[in-house]
């Protein structure tokens, strides 16, 4: 398997200054050096560093959807949860031992000794209909893994009565002397009445692990199966987050004797392009949640991690998701607005912003009548794309992506949190939802941006624009 790390390493180094030229890569968003990106794996804080691990394939920026053997866990490591070392490669498929991916999971640290437990597939058989729990070890500091040699530790034979398709991505975390394992996939019962399902299984020494039953069960409304479970406490109360084949959703509810009971589900980012959330809880005991933003084509990479977001639960138990403070160490340049009336038709003109890395904090009051948001991506015949926001129908379209808000009718503000990376940009919304998407800019010259209205006028109370530095 070293052998076939550094050929990957060797291949990965070819399409590095390809992916350096391409107009669309991110610069402060996480990425691999060159090539394909998808789940967050396993990120876990480890000698007071950050480590976050990532569905990885050394060969391909792009590649069709059933093309997903030679999946490896890319890896790398940060202190300040903003610059990244990448680090070698952590897991290949053992293709000698009949492994041809090495698909999600997870990694923690056991006794000191850090250890990955991760979904490993063959061409043999349908990851629809198996997959098995490998596991791994690090003696080195996280530099090298040796796999476990009694692989597997966990094959779907153990689910008992359950008939379950796409078992797999584990997440774990350990409560007292046990340790406590998820699994996501969906129940079949028939073409129209499957419906996602978590199992929860119990381990006193992550090797020999025993099905404690169903942890909680989805409706086809919540998608017709469940990927990349996480399940975590937040004060009083825990949160399930669940990746149903569509947008991310997630519940606040009450865990208990191995059973999770659901609030009601909630859209954790509108946008499709956001998917396969991972979490970690940090030495300053915050709740850090990472996503895959899915695309970026053919210019030697394809795909990036959200930036961190921290996750709290206020009154209500209305969830709270912040970008980490650490990001704003990258602000560099900075503009400042205040009570300004922004009039319908007459778009009021903010610069060109040519590197387009930019952070935006606009808080505006409206009525309830207004159609408003930001032209961005202008080019010379002021022709872009548009962040809007519809306050009669809390309507948000960012490029191809749409989402409705939850605006209680009494709120009359609204705060934009706005993170741009020329073709990735997230949205957090009164820091209670998030909108993400892909847009790419026409040309070299679309940098322009302005904010306008094309029904109402309404009061922009207060904007700061910064330029961000790149995190490489």
């Amino acid at each position: 398997m070293i052998r076939d790390i550094k050929l990957a390493m060797e291949n990965v180094q070819k399409g590095i200054n390809k992916a350096k030229n391409c107009p669309y890569r991110p610069k402060y968003h996480f990425l691999p050096p060159a090539y394909w990106m998808n789940d967050p794996n396993g990120p876990v804080f480890y000698e007071n560093e950050y480590h976050i691990f990532y569905q990885h394939n050394p060969y391909k920026d792009n590649f069709a959807q059933n093309e997903w053997w030679d999946i490896s866990w890319g890896h790398a490591k940060s202190s300040d949860l903003v610059h990244w070392e990448h680090l070698p490669i952590a897991l290949m498929p053992s293709h000698e031992k009949g492994e041809d991916g090495c698909w999600s999971g997870a990694c923690v640290i056991n006794n000191g000794m850090p250890t990955i437990i991760y979904t490993s597939v063959s061409k043999k058989n349908s990851p629809h209909d198996y997959a098995e729990l490998w596991m791994a070890h690090s003696k080195d500091r996280m530099i090298t893994w040796d796999k476990y040699v009694n692989n597997p530790i966990l094959t779907p034979g153990q689910n008992s009565s359950y008939k379950i398709h796409d078992w797999r991505d584990p997440h774990i975390w350990k409560e007292e002397n046990k340790w406590y394992m998820i699994m996501g996939g969906h129940e079949h019962k028939s073409p129209t009445q499957s419906h996602g399902i978590v199992l929860i299984y119990e381990s006193t020494d992550l090797i020999k692990w025993y099905l404690k039953g169903s942890l909680c069960k989805g409706t086809r409304i919540q998608g017709r199966g469940w990927e990349c479970p996480n399940l975590f406490s937040l004060g009083e109360n825990h949160v399930l987050i669940v990746s149903p084949f569509k947008e991310v959703i997630y519940s606040v509810g009450t865990y208990k004797s191995n059973k999770f009971l659901p609030g009601p589900w909630r859209i954790f980012d509108h946008g499709k392009c956001f998917y396969a959330t991972n979490t970690m809880l940090d030495d300053k005991k915050r709740r850090l949640v990472w996503g895959w933003i899915k695309g970026g084509g053919t210019g030697g990479w394809n795909g990036c991690l959200s930036l961190p977001r921290i996750l709290n639960l206020e009154k209500k138990n209305n969830l709270s998701i912040k970008p980490a403070i650490e990001l704003q160490e990258l602000r560099k340049s900075h503009l400042e607005f205040e009570n300004l009336q922004l009039l319908e038709d007459s778009p009021l003109f903010l610069g060109k912003f040519p590197e387009l890395t930019l952070e935006i904090i606009a808080e505006f009051e409206f009525s309830g009548n207004e159609i408003f948001g930001f032209n961005i991506f202008l080019d010379e015949q002021n022709n872009g794309e548009k962040i809007e926001f519809d306050s009669i129908r809390s309507k948000i379209t960012v490029g191809n992506e749409k989402g409705t808000l939850n605006i209680q009718e009494s709120n009359k503000s609204i705060a934009f949190h706005i993170f741009i990376d020329r073709s990735v940009i997230e949205i957090f919304i009164n820091y209670h939802e998030c909108i993400s998407s892909r847009i790419f800019p026409k040309n070299d010259a679309s940098n322009g941006f302005s904010l306008f209205s094309k029904q109402g006028s309404l009061t922009l109370k207060k904007m700061n624009i910064w330029t961000i530095e790149t995190i490489w």
